[in-house]
């Protein structure tokens, strides 16, 4: 890579993680192993022969992964926490396709709000997380996975749809979000984030909804609303493969749109072993869809 920031985003750790372990590990070969410079970073002639010795023990130790792997009677199992809206909608495909890949690691979804799913990085419950932004730097480290458009949902038969050609994938603007105030808005929890970027937009507009239903489910909001019964707001990414999409209208809000930042987040100076950061890369892979400005 030339670059230590470079691979530490490959690595999936901080540039200050990066520099740490090469630190470590001068230290414990005694020799300097990198030299830097405007052109970058070079390897001294120590790194030149640890190299590929180094990649020879790499490969060595996978060998013996895989050959301990092959009859094991147990998977190893990869605890990820997923904020609702981040994965529901392609789940099967995604999670299908890593124990295609990784037959040996077995996935285990456990799904929190997004702030809990934090709590269960920090807490070691789970190795990674995937949430929405934006995330305590502080605490973790975060990786942009995508910017995913947040919609206003409702019927197309509702008075304030019909008429109007307004599908997810080309969606209009909704205007002026004061027309809700005597409908029924289905929202998540006011503690989590999605629904306090909402609040925030109606205080900025000046809009003091009336008729509010909670739940903390992405599908039953849309449920309801395919019955006609409200509107609801969610990311992108969490409604992409309802299979009410003839029946719904597709709005943006606000001017510019209104976006979600879904991320995925670690311990600080974690290691992560290689299956968990293959796991990020598809999951990467997969938000890319979705993305509005990453």
């Amino acid at each position: 890579y030339r670059n230590f920031t470079r691979a530490a985003d490959a690595c999936f750790i901080s540039t200050q993680g990066i520099s740490m372990a090469i630190l470590r590990l001068e230290n414990e070969v005694n020799r300097q192993l990198f030299i830097r410079d405007k052109q970058g970073v070079t390897l001294t002639p120590a790194a030149k022969f640890l190299l590929p010795r180094a990649e020879k023990m790499l490969a060595l130790n996978s060998e013996c992964e895989a050959y301990f792997a092959t009859g094991a009677t147990h998977q190893a199992v990869l605890p990820v926490a997923f904020a609702p809206g981040s994965i529901e909608e392609f789940a099967g495909e995604l999670l299908g396709h890593f124990e295609q890949e990784h037959p040996e690691i077995q996935v285990e979804v456990r799904e929190y709000c997004d702030t809990d799913c934090e709590k269960a990085v920090s807490g070691g419950e789970v190795e990674v997380g995937f949430t929405c932004g934006p995330v305590a730097s502080n605490l973790f480290e975060a990786r942009l996975l995508a910017v995913s458009p947040h919609a206003l949902i409702v019927h197309r038969d509702h008075p304030l749809a019909q008429g109007l050609d307004s599908p997810c994938s080309a969606p209009l603007p909704f205007g002026d979000l004061r027309r809700l105030e005597h409908e029924r808005i289905i929202m998540l929890p006011e503690d989590w984030r999605l629904s306090k970027l909402l609040y925030n937009t109606f205080s900025v507009q000046s809009v003091e909804p009336l008729n509010i239903l909670t739940t903390t489910n992405n599908t039953t909001a849309i449920n309801l609303v395919a019955e006609n019964m409200g509107f609801t707001f969610l990311p992108e990414s969490g409604i992409h493969r309802t299979p009410y999409m003839d029946r719904l209208s597709f709005f943006t809000v606000g001017d510019p749109p209104l976006t979600c930042p879904m991320a995925v987040v670690y311990k600080k100076n974690s290691f992560l072993p290689p299956a968990t950061r293959a796991f990020i890369a598809l999951i990467k892979d997969f938000y890319r869809q979705f993305d509005r400005g990453s």
